[in-house]
């Protein structure tokens, strides 16, 4: 009955349009001019395309209406509605009559279509015509302030609401909680929710999607319960909300609430849901959602695209990736950016090759965030060459693809190119931003260009005015401890503002062990454990500095202590990537397909390489067993095993990509280079923090890592 009542919807509608296109209106019928006028008007309320709504704008002119105020608003909300906000601006400008309406409409045109400081602008140009705004055009306005973080302009709308004694309405008191709570003022924005005489379910959903968004999980939740006991059941909206908290306890307890309210089907809850379990790193359930879907969108094809790529599954991801194009899923920005980000992570360049071809033949190799995607792919693949060519090649560039550029030469170990780029940054007019300073800083602190470093920091804050956060005292601080000077990165460290986090103990304790000094080691691990009583990793890194004192009873002590707290380290793995497939290794897995094989060709790697001078570095081992046992430990390092594979199955010449999810240890480095040496390849080694390139039995880090 349904497809019925449509078709005939549709065919009305379309006797309509010919009717009136074919209309031939005489100037000398006033009856025929003016009844025409209606029918204008109606047909504009539902046109949805441009082309039809620009053959009626035509017939308007044509029937010299354009001057008619009733029909030029409705071509604005028409024009507006279809993303041309500059052909309603034009058609307001022409209008020779405007009224609240015209302006109310326009504004609101702006709103929708995120020209929020546009739609200030035509609102205080209202105020000083003096023309009165009502209240869908105080309505229409608020979410600017809001988007554009305006909060004093916003306060001075909402006085003024106040001081004209407009008086209650629901629609623009909510939309000012909806502003306060994007500008995070909840206590205002709460304050107005309680005074409401009268709330619906808009103004409830706002208030719940402002606690959520503001990271308030307890008080959404409240909001939500104070809700239903209230009478309302709320709606998709609320579910939406509620799905944003990013808590899997939570999440897990609104899927059984969203099955039993029959929302279960709607395509937004399944997306949300989906978002939902990727943000709660359980990408399982995400995917048996997706497969749920009937008719799946973009959106669901790229939120689960991300998801896999987020859990570090490359195999699963590249697969997912393949069944869009098979499906013949157009691609967007944001799917390109997704797999780019991916194979970026993970190093593979082949496939990165891959989805660049892919950016050209969708004619995305212009767009700005796609091209700082592109750029960051080829950096973190250790290319800074092709990526250098395609940043070059870009006509317009934001301060995003700059980043990538100064933080691809960092990562490598090209910390004066960084700083050059930097400068001529600078010396073009491009601000640099929080990112900028961490990218820059970051390339000193592997370089050892301590001057530079802090030279930049100062700068940062007396010349560019940007407040340093926990990331920039990292990077100073690693700078510093790298090169020695713990007592100035301890000094550092207890005067920064923020307080120190986790990252920025990590930096000094590291640079703690580099320089063996054991006291101020054992007191940061303390510190840290503190902070993070539940990271597996930072027993690991306690128990390291008492056994590297040669305090093996504490070493002991610290293991216990990880294992009596159930915790489990991250264990290390390593992957490579042959002829665009990406093969991954566990540290000392021997229940891998192909382990016999590698064992066998390692073996003959090691006599080769101990041939040539190598010798294994049992330091690397800190574990209070025999030699024997510390050296076998070093030859199922997962990296080991991955550069085996890579020589085994790759052609002569090729360079063989490492990605490994640890920090690579003074053994594997030193192996390292003795295999680019008598094996005369080219080895690429992307750790937990850095790239070593390795060449003729050199690094690119030149030992300073």
């Amino acid at each position: 009955m349904n497809c019925i009542c449509t078709v005939a919807n549709r065919h009305f509608w379309h006797q309509k349009v010919l009717f009136f296109l074919n209309l031939k209106i005489s100037h000398k019928l006033s009856v025929i001019y003016y009844s025409t006028k209606p029918l204008h008007a109606s047909i504009l309320q539902e046109v949805k395309d441009i082309k039809p709504l620009l053959q009626v704008h035509a017939q308007i002119i044509v029937s010299n209406l354009s001057h008619n105020v009733f029909l030029c608003n409705r071509l604005i909300n028409t024009y507006a509605s279809c993303g041309l906000m500059s052909k309603a601006q034009i058609i307001f400008s022409q209008s020779l009559n405007k009224n609240l309406v015209s302006w109310t409409v326009l504004l609101s045109g702006l709103a929708k279509n995120d020209l929020f400081l546009e739609a200030i602008e035509v609102f205080y140009e209202m105020v000083v015509q003096d023309i009165r705004p009502n209240e869908i055009t105080i309505a229409s306005v608020l979410p600017a302030f809001g988007k554009l973080g305006i909060a004093l302009m916003g306060k001075s709308v909402h006085c003024y609401w106040i001081r004209h004694k407009f008086g209650d309405n629901v629609v623009v008191e909510t939309g000012l909680i909806d502003m306060y709570s994007t500008l995070g003022c909840m206590r205002i924005a709460r304050n107005l929710f309680d005074k409401m005489s009268v709330r619906n379910v808009v103004s409830w959903n706002v208030m719940i999607s402002g606690y959520s968004e503001n990271g308030y999980v307890e008080e959404a939740l409240w909001m939500f319960n104070r809700m239903r006991r209230k009478g309302f059941s709320g709606d998709v909206y609320t579910q939406m909300s509620l799905l944003s908290l990013e808590d899997l306890r939570v999440g897990s307890g609104l899927h059984s609430l969203i099955i039993k309210s029959g929302y279960e089907n709607d395509q937004l809850v399944k997306t949300a849901l989906m978002e939902m379990y990727i943000n709660c790193d359980s990408v399982n359930d995400a995917y048996c959602i997706f497969r749920e879907i009937n008719k799946k969108d973009l959106v669901a094809w790229t939120s689960m695209l991300r998801g896999l790529s987020k859990s570090g599954n490359w195999r699963r991801t590249i697969e997912h990736f393949n069944k869009m194009l098979q499906d013949q899923i157009m691609l967007d920005s944001v799917s390109l950016i997704t797999i780019l980000s991916g194979c970026s992570f993970s190093g593979a360049l082949d496939q990165g090759k891959r989805v660049h071809a892919l950016v050209i033949k969708s004619g995305f190799e212009a767009d700005i965030f796609v091209g700082s995607a592109v750029i960051d792919m080829y950096a973190n693949c250790a290319c800074m060459r092709d990526a250098r060519k395609y940043f070059e090649w870009m006509e317009e560039k934001d301060v995003a693809c700059w980043n990538a550029m100064i933080a691809g030469y960092g990562m490598i170990g090209y910390g004066n190119e960084a700083i050059e780029l930097f400068s001529k940054m600078t010396n073009l007019g491009v601000s640099p931003d929080e990112s900028t300073f961490v990218s820059v800083l970051c390339a000193c602190s592997h370089c050892g260009l301590v001057a530079q470093g802090l030279q930049i920091f100062d700068h940062m804050t007396k010349v560019w005015n940007i407040r340093p956060t926990s990331k920039h005292y990292t990077c100073v601080i690693d700078l510093l401890g790298r090169a020695g000077r713990l007592h100035d990165a301890y000094s550092l460290m207890k005067r920064m503002h923020p307080k120190p986090g986790v990252e920025v103990y990590s930096s000094l304790l590291n640079a703690c062990r580099i320089h063996r000094n054991f006291e101020r080691g054992v007191e940061i691990s303390r510190e840290l454990l503190e902070l993070k009583p539940n990271d597996a990793g930072y027993y690991v890194l306690l128990s390291n500095v008492y056994a590297l004192a040669g305090n093996w009873s504490s070493a002991r002590m610290a293991r216990k202590a990880l294992k009596s707290n159930n915790l489990k380290k991250n264990p290390g793995f390593s992957s490579v990537e042959i002829n665009g497939e990406l093969f991954t290794f566990m540290a000392s897995q021997t229940d891998h397909p192909y382990y016999k094989e590698i064992k066998e060709f390692l073996v003959g790697l090691f006599i080769n390489i101990e041939q040539a001078g190598y010798e294994p570095d049992t330091n690397s081992v800190i574990l209070d067993v025999p030699e024997d046992v510390k050296k076998d430990v070093l030859f199922h390092h997962s990296e080991k095993l991955a550069i085996a594979f890579g020589l085994m199955r790759s052609k002569p010449g090729m360079v063989i990509r490492i990605t490994k999810n640890l920090r690579i240890c003074n053994d594997c480095h030193l192996a390292c280079k003795f295999i680019s040496k008598v094996y005369g390849r080219v080895l690429v080694v992307k750790d937990a923090n850095r790239f070593h390139v390795f060449e003729d039995g050199v690094c690119s880090c030149k030992d300073w890592w």
